[in-house]
């Protein structure tokens, strides 16, 4: 057989060798440290989400309070966009209209903004 074949007495890493009760003491001690944690969590199973946010109140109600009022200031804040003017596809059609290039919008030198395919010279 090689060398690495060979088997290893593992025996001695086994502290339920020499000691035939090792293991059942082992378990209990190990289930007596872990009794107050499996019940709460025994308990936490039954919470349902009602009870978990009743629980959580005393955070959550001035934390949400808060990110209202940071929404409401953030939402007075903001100054309004232009309102933009739709124009129908009739009307470019029929009316005198300046379009732009289309090389222009395409070629990415305007911005969003100022890409408009159809205006008039005195406005809507």
């Amino acid at each position: 057989m090689s060398e690495f074949n060979e088997r290893v007495p593992l025996e001695a890493l086994d502290p339920g060798s020499r000691d035939p009760g090792f293991w059942l003491r082992f378990h209990n001690r190990v289930m007596d440290r872990a009794r107050a944690e499996l019940s709460r969590r025994r308990m936490a199973a039954e919470l349902s989400v009602v009870d978990v946010v009743f629980a959580w109140r005393r955070a959550l109600v001035p934390m949400a309070l808060l990110a209202a009022a940071m929404a409401g200031i953030l939402l007075m804040s903001h100054e309004p966009e232009e309102p933009v003017q739709l124009v129908a596809l009739e009307d470019v059609l029929t009316e005198g209209l300046n379009l732009l290039p289309t090389t222009a919008v395409l070629s990415g030198e305007t911005t969003v903004q100022q890409a408009l395919f159809a205006a008039t010279e005195d406005g809507f």
